[in-house]
């Protein structure tokens, strides 16, 4: 799988829509547990995108993805950030 090297390490988001960071949220009910993939705006602290499910697969992930990328207002260059996660290293 394909690993990215972590370019905004030293980077601060001056505007919206420069840099999306991604995580998976767990959520847990006496019945299961869910998953909620979340795209978020790193200088807004807006929720662009997200998908609840039942499971971790990369096709919720990349759901939520889409969604943000439909909403998206500008259309400057944007850095997709996360943790390297099995789901965001995926081929898909």
């Amino acid at each position: 799988m394909k690993k990215y090297s972590n370019i905004i390490k030293e980077k601060e988001s001056e505007f919206s829509e420069k840099i999306w960071v991604t995580d998976i949220t767990y959520l847990k009910t006496k019945e299961r547990n869910y998953y909620l993939h979340l795209i978020t705006d790193a200088y807004s602290k807006k929720i662009v995108g997200y998908e609840l499910s039942d499971n971790l697969q990369t096709s919720y992930t990349l759901k939520a993805l889409k969604k943000a990328i439909k909403n998206r207002i500008y259309k400057h260059s944007l850095i997709h950030h996360s943790d390297r996660g099995l789901q965001y290293c995926s081929k898909e």
